[in-house]
């Protein structure tokens, strides 16, 4: 043990020192022998260097109850006359009042002279001081906001290279940048919650922020500083966007450690001016290409943070394009951000399983489980989407099986809303039925069994497989058997639960359950557990489905009017599936999504393929005695031709009649009153929902000029019995002297009864 004392010379009490400091801490008990010492070195009649050693050597290694029995000494010093004395008792007094609780007010008085003192030394071991007792205890922070004005001053004579001996400090062109920090950090302390403190701030802030060079890192340090105390004041919304620029012209440039710090700070003070960072939100983007890893994962944060539900849809495709060509290590990040993003901030149902969807068909592999089950849940929870997600799951498991997401959800939804898909009630873009068979689906499901996604883990794929099959036997009853076969390859399977589980699928299919096998078989309950955005609307109606008859006689499907129909070509821009539409959708006519918008939706037909036999008296006589096509009664109410449109030389007459059954029949009839012929003619209707219509093709395409014996025949049954009016939307569509006329009109004067 050294004895400290017994050192008369300055070297020698030196060495002393040195190896107290590096031979004990402050846990050694032995330490306790040394106290009187210290005490001694501090005394006045010790020189300034003994007064500083004991003043580091307190600084570093004191024990809690030195600090107690050494406080007042180092209280005195820090008046000391000697400058460099009260700068080693300043950040002596730093270590007390990190180690005493019951003393850390001893020192506030004495913190005011020291930031008014002009020494450098002094000043920054004083901020240093204040910085530390405002941490441990922030309910002095109102007590010391009136040495703001002090530190301002000091702040400013740096700025402005009137800072006494400011060419001794000088780095890099930057005055003193070691306490212009320090003052900063104070300051962003001080201001926190202070309008008043604040707004003495914030000129001096602009004054930093707009002279300090930012081409080396010692300027680029002090703007840092600069920026954080902006953000963390209350400052004004211009010095906010100053502050953001700062971090903007970072993110441009060349060196990753600036552009790191940029984006962290971003990440921090994005809840603080969300608009003035999003004039970056190009620049953070970017940086997700960045060839460091670190920079990507914090550009990812600071994107993330961005969203919100103004720029949902924004974000969300610009984070699906780079999703195209993400790495492999980021791209399970990425899934789940987008993902996260999706579930807080989506607009409507329909898009966040749409977007789902995409980032399934992008990073199937890469998502995970816990975001493959809350898309069951949510599609499950919304009974209006059914259809809809699952055909275009169907079509996009077509296109490719790679994706171990896609297929696992597709799987089930297969299982548990297939008859949606087979239905053929769902209407394409082109105003077209989507025609699925039971086959079709169960030829995807064997494909899904010889090639799934991940043949590490093919048990799983085939497990579900196996889930979605039997629950197809009541949704799919023509594939009964090809089922039981399918079933029974899982019969021999190595995993004991696929096996076990297609042995009791397999006898659930034997006829002592025919009875209780649909009640079995019922679709899996929506899940109790909240799913995210639970108060957001559906979005767009389900996919518009045909009625039932004409799904059946194979007429082209009336559209539900009002909503978008069954978008299967938005995913990733490729080419829609092919639905098997019937030849009817060559009739030139195209769809009649812009003629959907009258009374809340409505039917929009394409032309038969064949004109129906005109119905006879003998039919109509074989239908009462239940033989016979269906054929429409003897009429019952016929009216006059009533003048339905008349332009360009075409003129447009409708008879209506009325039969005992309630249908109305509606007969065009189109006149060519010009001079040259009109060919391609194409006579499109849509009608509201309430309204049932079925269209026959026109007798001819050609009118010829004078003529007026083209007809058409309309079928509309009113459900409402008569209590609505009959509503009809045309569009008229022929090609007269070389040009291509298109023209929209609107009937709404049927007469009464219709």
């Amino acid at each position: 043990m050294l004895e400290i004392n017994c050192f008369e010379q300055v070297p020698e009490k030196r060495v002393g020192y040195l190896g107290l400091t590096q031979l004990l801490d402050e846990n050694t008990e032995v330490l306790m022998l040394v106290t009187n010492s210290i005490k001694n070195d501090m005394g006045p009649d010790s020189n300034q260097y003994v007064n500083g050693l004991a003043l580091c050597a307190l600084g570093n290694i004191a024990s809690p109850e030195m600090c107690r029995s050494l406080s007042r000494e180092v209280e005195k010093l820090m008046t000391s006359t000697n400058p460099y004395i009260r700068k080693k008792a300043a950040l002596c007094a730093m270590r007390i009042v990190r180690k005493v609780d019951e003393i850390e007010d001893k020192f506030n008085h004495r913190i005011g002279g020291l930031l008014e003192d002009r020494n450098h030394g002094v000043l920054i071991a004083g901020c240093c001081l204040l910085t530390t007792l405002l941490e441990i205890n922030p309910s002095y922070v109102p007590e010391f906001r009136r040495h703001v004005s002090a530190l301002i001053r000091a702040l400013r004579s740096l700025v402005t290279s009137g800072y006494t001996n400011a060419a001794e400090y000088d780095i890099a062109g930057i005055t003193d940048p070691f306490l212009q920090a320090k003052i900063l950090r104070l300051l962003r302390l001080l201001g926190h919650g202070s309008v008043e403190a604040s707004d003495d701030m914030n000129d001096i802030l602009a004054q930093v922020a707009t002279n300090t060079e930012g081409t080396k890192n010692t300027g680029n340090a002090i703007l840092y500083e600069c920026v954080l105390t902006i953000m963390s004041i209350e400052a004004e919304s211009g010095l906010r966007v100053l502050g953001i620029n700062i971090l903007g012209r970072f993110l441009l440039s060349r060196d990753n450690n600036i552009r790191y710090v940029a984006l962290s700070t971003l990440q921090r003070v994005v809840n603080v001016d969300v608009k003035a960072v999003q004039r970056h939100r190009a620049t953070i983007i970017d940086c997700l290409k960045d060839s460091d890893i670190s920079i990507r994962k914090r550009a990812l944060d600071v994107a993330y943070a961005l969203v919100n539900e103004e720029n949902i849809k924004n974000m969300t495709k610009e984070l699906l394009n780079y999703l195209l060509v993400a790495e492999m290590d980021f791209k399970e990040e990425l899934c789940s951000r987008i993902c996260m993003a999706v579930a807080k901030y989506s607009p409507s149902r329909r898009w966040q399983i749409d977007t789902l969807i995409k980032v399934m068909c992008l990073g199937g592999n890469f998502l995970k489980d816990v975001e493959r089950e809350n898309f069951c849940r949510i599609v499950a929870a919304t009974l209006e989407l059914h259809s809809y997600t699952v055909i275009k799951l169907y079509f996009n498991m077509k296109e490719s099986l790679s994706q171990e997401a896609l297929v696992h959800v597709g799987v089930w939804c297969l299982g548990e809303f297939g008859d949606h898909l087979v239905s053929g009630r769902a209407v394409g873009p082109d105003n077209s039925p989507i025609q699925v068979s039971p086959a079709d689906v169960l030829d995807l499901l064997q494909d899904v069994v010889r090639k799934p996604p991940n043949p590490e883990k093919a048990f799983v794929t085939h497990s579900l497989v196996a889930a979605a099959l039997i629950k197809l036997v009541t949704r799919c009853p023509s594939e009964f058997e090809r089922i039981r076969k399918i079933l029974r390859r899982f019969e021999c399977s190595l995993n004991a639960d696929l096996q076990q589980r297609s042995c009791e699928f397999l006898e659930l299919l034997e006829s002592e359950w025919d009875s209780s096998r649909a009640g079995i078989l019922e679709r899996m309950p929506v899940s109790e557990k909240e799913i995210g955005g639970a108060d957001i609307t559906t979005g767009d109606a389900s996919i518009d489905e045909v009625p039932p008859a004409g799904a059946r006689s194979g007429q082209a499907a009336p559209a539900a009017g009002g909503g978008d129909l069954l978008d299967l070509n938005d995913l990733l821009d490729t080419p829609a599936p092919a639905a098997q539409a019937p030849a009817a959708a060559q009739s030139g006519g195209g769809d009649l999504l812009d003629l959907l918008d009258m009374g809340g939706g409505g039917a929009a037909p394409a032309a038969a393929p064949a004109a129906a036999p005109a119905p006879s008296a003998g039919d109509a006589l074989m239908d009462i005695f239940g033989g016979g096509a269906a054929a429409p009664a003897p009429a019952a109410q016929e009216s006059p031709p009533m003048d339905v449109y008349e332009k360009n030389g075409l003129k447009i007459q409708f008879v209506c009649r009325k039969d005992a059954t309630g249908a109305s029949t509606v007969l065009a009839r189109f006149g060519n009153m010009s001079a040259m012929p009109m060919t391609n003619y194409v006579f499109e209707a849509a009608v509201p929902k309430y309204l049932q219509l079925k269209m026959e093709p026109a007798s001819s395409q050609v009118l010829l000029p004078g003529t007026s014996n083209t007809t058409q025949n309309m079928t509309v049954v009113n459900t409402t019995n008569g209590e609505k009016p009959l509503l009809m939307k045309l569009r008229i569509s022929y090609e007269h002297n070389g040009a291509t006329v298109t023209e929209m009109a609107q009937v709404a004067n049927f007469p009464a009864g219709f």
